[in-house]
């Protein structure tokens, strides 16, 4: 890193109804290295004003309360406009840090001037040796799906390097404020699952740069929030796969991706699910694919906040 003072760094993270396991994320916080940074923790849609729980265990976090569920986006874009960071550190609350993770992913944002958002490896809590995420490829056109590289991979000391990525992780993202202030925040449309991903395209559309910093770390608890197997995880990730493509595709491509997805994609689950007996996961593929249809007439291009 340069010889200049440490740039603060806010680090936001949205609390829903999981006070244990946000203060275990705060806990391994408090043991960072990093000198200059501030944490926000947005209490969305708890069923009690838990403020002074979290005040109470960590003083030092400036909390804010959201009586109505406002999603991940929402929730976020709620921390950020609190914030003061040059570099704002989006934080999922089921997520575990080491003390050093921080400054190589600044140093990484102060070295490379066109690298605007940059996550670092992620490993499985429960798997602590397993990688999550090591970058990503680009979604497809066609398919709409992208792929994490290492994914389910055992750790053999592989993926430590630095370089540009299609997408980072929404799990443990550091962006410039500069790119907020240029793309604008989360679009708050999706509410959950893409949201993070349509934030890179339009960052990489402006000209910044996604990067992956293997030299840092993070331990990820997946779908503490959702749940791997809840209906309305199905929902979101059908309605907001069709929403992302349309935001993001606007040529032909586009087309040959709503062909495949409700010719291969969407039956190819629904089947899945009714060999299993699921319905009301193809309840939930059928709805999020209706929400596209009744909004067909909205602007998905618009940079919802």
């Amino acid at each position: 890193m340069n010889d200049r003072q440490h740039p603060l760094v806010s680090v936001v993270s949205v609390n829903y109804r999981q006070e244990a396991i946000t203060c275990d994320m705060l806990d391994s916080l408090r043991q960072i290295l990093y000198p200059n940074y501030e944490v926000i923790v947005v209490d969305n849609g708890s069923n009690a004003d838990q403020s002074d729980l979290f005040r109470q265990h960590h003083p030092e976090v400036q909390v804010l309360r959201s009586s109505e569920n406002l999603g991940f986006a929402g929730g976020t874009n709620l921390g950020i406009r609190h914030s003061k960071g040059e570099y704002i550190l989006l934080l999922n609350n089921d997520t575990i840090v080491p003390p050093d993770f921080m400054a190589p992913m600044v140093e990484v944002l102060e070295q490379e001037e066109q690298a605007g958002i940059t996550s670092p490896k992620i490993f499985y809590y429960d798997q602590p040796d397993v990688i999550q995420y090591a970058g990503a490829t680009s979604i497809h056109p066609v398919t709409g799906r992208g792929t994490k590289i290492g994914h389910r991979m055992q750790d053999d000391g592989s993926y430590g390097e630095v370089r540009p990525t299609a997408l980072c992780n929404g799990a443990c993202m550091l962006v410039r404020r500069r790119v907020f202030e240029e793309v604008g925040l989360l679009p708050e449309i999706y509410f959950m699952y893409y949201e993070e991903h349509d934030f890179c395209e339009h960052a990489r559309q402006r000209g910044w740069q996604c990067y992956y910093t293997g030299t840092a770390y993070i331990h990820h608890r997946q779908s503490m929030t959702m749940g791997r197997q809840n209906p309305l995880k199905t929902y979101y990730l059908f309605r907001n796969r069709w929403l992302f493509m349309r935001r993001i595709r606007q040529d032909f491509r586009y087309y040959l991706f709503v062909c495949y997805f409700l010719l291969m994609g969407v039956p190819k689950n629904i089947v899945r699910h009714l060999l299993k007996r699921e319905f009301d996961h193809v309840q939930s593929i059928l709805k999020g694919i209706g929400w596209n249809i009744q909004h067909q007439k909205i602007n998905p291009y618009e940079h919802i906040n």
